[in-house]
């Protein structure tokens, strides 16, 4: 007698979404792990997917709470077809909604793309179109071989192959210097995948940030690569989907959602900035991609490179406790050195009487960068023209009517804007509150920047680049292309400019205001604060010409920022894992957030704080682990929904998982903000 543990396709109210079929005799020939089906399902018939097959020896716990068993109604892949999801993807995707809590049903999801969903892969293997992004990218660049690699780099890539050739699932942390050739060291390991007749994965921060490491990648690898990322329509997906499956791609380069495509014989996986928070995705399954890379490198048994100027603390933890193998990149290619980098305080700034946003220092920098023809880019990590408008007379501030946050003002568009909801409101000039016209922004954004640059310097030309001018797909590349070809002096953005460009032209780096992450009540700001600063400071001096960093900040003394000035990330390091070990915060620790959102605010604090006892109650059972609140989420009303939550904190939370509530309205972030 066979049974098989089925997912169906449909939602399933509370946390279970696993249900086991007896297998009639006439279909056991037929399923297997990964093939879709068609089930019963109380009064319909569903489609889902196969996870688990065996008989009553190897299921009997899980059989004996089935008080039921059904029959399969049907198996829907033919036995000469691959089967919907490779079981590889079921095992990954088991492995999610373990470790993030999250519904098996939607883990399975992210193994295939939403053309997809409901049907069996192609039956018939066709050549398919290359994307829309790739064509464009394609169009720019011609092919190229491999640069000589230096000694640090053929090191590291020695450690790598070998690796391979041993299909090993090794760990490696590559640490360079920005600007060190680490992009150098991931296209000779991917072409030694190639030569192996085995596939690679590439995974990037952004797909749409990085246009020269999509421009290397096609240069050396050409028509064999395919991209996968959010911003592809649901068809592109598609075709760029059936390209890898039916092996005319053996190359995918993508953003996180990269890690789930149809790539069984992987040999090799490159996760670049590993720093990035645009590797934890913030929607349920909530995975981190680095740990699903770590994973998917175990399931495949093919080495994982983690690469970035500014790994994480965790990360960094782990190559030194031996769970990582550490390669160093330690100078620049050509000895070209890195960018001088000089603090300014604002604080005394102010003292002079200088209210601009641009110091005297930074000031005269523009001039002299600017009169030599070099190239600048102006870092400030907000967008809009002011973050806060505020009524001298009352001192009423504008503020969102769905969210706990105050409304951005942007001048070009005359108007005011929540950057959550995306809520906006006309602006007056005029205090709702007492009338008074003395109402007027408070704190700079990208837009007065470039309005203050233009007045302060009318013969500057200057490009924008945040959320707002980057509407289109092509926007980045589009900006991208017209500065590395100077059709512009300066570069304003956003953290959109801190990464991924590599430009000659650029003599001078701006950081506006470089304190705004360490506000953020996070026990990632220092982290954060040090990667961008580093990151972003780290894109002057890429040519002959050496490079200048002007650091603005009203916190000269924080440890991030004393040691992003002299780029010293062992020295940062140290120092940010002692607080962590103090506090018990990881890598000491392990972290779960759990939220419950309701429009009446009594009810979502009295929910939670119901459910903060029971877990007192079972963390009073298990030794090192806490229970902390119930306290208002950061932004404690989001779209009209108050948020409450409760933190676990410990080094083996994993023990009062089966503890935390799953009912509607509750939301689980397993290591939040990693």
């Amino acid at each position: 007698m066979l049974f098989a543990g089925v997912v169906p396709e449909v939602p399933v109210e509370g946390n279970r979404d696993l249900f086991f079929y007896q297998v009639p005799d006439g279909m056991a020939g037929e399923i297997r792990i990964g093939s879709r089906v068609l089930v019963p399902f109380g009064r319909r018939t569903a489609t889902g997917y196969v996870v688990r097959i065996g008989g009553p020896a190897d299921l009997g716990s899980l059989l004996r709470e089935m008080h039921e068993v059904k029959e399969l109604a049907a198996v829907l892949d033919a036995p000469e077809d691959p089967v919907a999801i490779y079981p590889y993807q079921v095992e990954l995707a088991l492995y999610i909604a373990g470790a993030y809590l999250a519904p098996l049903r939607e883990c399975l999801k992210l193994m295939l793309p939403p053309l997809m969903r409901g049907k069996s892969r192609p039956g018939v293997r066709r050549r398919r179109a290359r994307s829309a992004v790739l064509e464009m990218v394609a169009a720019a660049v011609a092919q190229a071989g491999d640069l000589v690699p230096t000694e640090e780099q053929a090191a590291a890539l020695r450690l790598v192959r070998k690796a391979m050739d041993e299909r090993k699932a090794s760990h490696f942390l590559l640490h360079g210097i920005t600007g060190s050739g680490k992009t150098e060291v991931y296209l000779q390991a991917i072409a030694h995948a190639l030569e192996q007749g085995r596939q690679a994965l590439f995974l990037v921060p952004e797909i749409a940030l990085t246009p020269q490491t999509l421009e290397r990648v096609v240069m050396r690898l050409g028509s064999k690569v395919a991209i996968l990322h959010s911003g592809l329509t649901d068809r592109e997906r598609q075709d760029e989907w059936e390209r890898i499956a039916c092996g005319d791609a053996r190359v995918v380069v993508g953003s996180r959602s990269a890690l789930f495509a149809p790539l069984p014989d992987l040999g090799l996986i490159v996760l670049d900035e590993e720093d990035s928070s645009s590797y934890k995705q913030d929607r349920i399954p909530r995975y981190h991609a680095v740990d699903v890379a770590l994973h998917l490198s175990r399931l495949q048994g093919c080495p994982l490179i983690l690469g970035s100027a500014t790994p994480r603390v965790e990360t960094y933890y782990r190559a030194h406790t031996g769970g990582l193998t550490l390669l160093t990149l330690a100078d620049r290619p050509g000895g070209r050195p890195l960018p001088s980098v000089d603090v300014v305080d604002m604080r005394e700034e102010l003292k002079a009487g200088n209210f601009s946003p641009f110091s005297l220092s930074l000031a005269r920098a523009v001039a002299e960068v600017h009169g030599r023809g070099g190239q600048i880019i102006l870092f400030i990590n907000r967008r809009g023209s002011s973050p806060i408008v505020l009524c001298r007379s009352c001192g009423y501030t504008s503020t969102c009517e769905h969210c706990s946050v105050s409304l951005v003002y942007h001048e070009r568009r005359d108007q005011l804007a929540c950057h959550y909801c995306g809520a906006t409101a006309r602006y007056s000039g005029v205090c709702p509150e007492c009338g008074s016209r003395a109402i007027k922004g408070i704190g700079a954004g990208t837009e007065r920047i470039e309005k203050e640059l233009n007045a302060s310097f009318p013969g500057i030309s200057t490009i924008r680049m945040d959320r707002d001018t980057v509407v289109r797909r092509d926007s980045y590349f589009r900006m991208y292309e017209q500065f590395r070809s100077h059709e512009a002096d300066c570069l304003i953005g956003t953290q959109m400019v801190a990464k991924g460009l590599d430009i000659a032209g650029v003599e001078l780096v701006g950081i506006i205001n470089a304190d705004t992450s360490l506000r953020f009540p996070d026990y990632r700001a220092g982290e954060t604060t040090f990667s961008l600063l580093t990151q972003v400071a780290g894109r002057a001096g890429r040519g002959d010409v050496p490079g200048r960093a002007i650091l603005q900040t009203y916190s000269p003394t924080h440890y991030a920022i004393e040691k992003a000035v002299t780029q010293d990330y062992l020295g940062f390091a140290h120092e940010e894992i002692r607080v962590r070990k103090a506090l018990g915060f990881p890598p000491y620790g392990r972290l779960a957030v759990c939220t419950f959102s309701h429009p009446i605010e009594a009810s979502a604090r009295e929910q939670v704080a119901k459910v903060v006892l029971g877990l007192r109650e079972v963390a009073g059972k298990l030794p090192g682990i806490e229970v902390l609140g119930p306290s208002p989420a950061f932004i404690s009303r989001l779209r009209a929904q108050y948020q409450w939550q409760c933190t676990i904190r410990g080094k083996e939370i994993e023990r009062i998982f089966p503890h935390l509530p799953f009912s509607y309205g509750w939301s689980i972030d397993v290591d939040p903000g990693m």
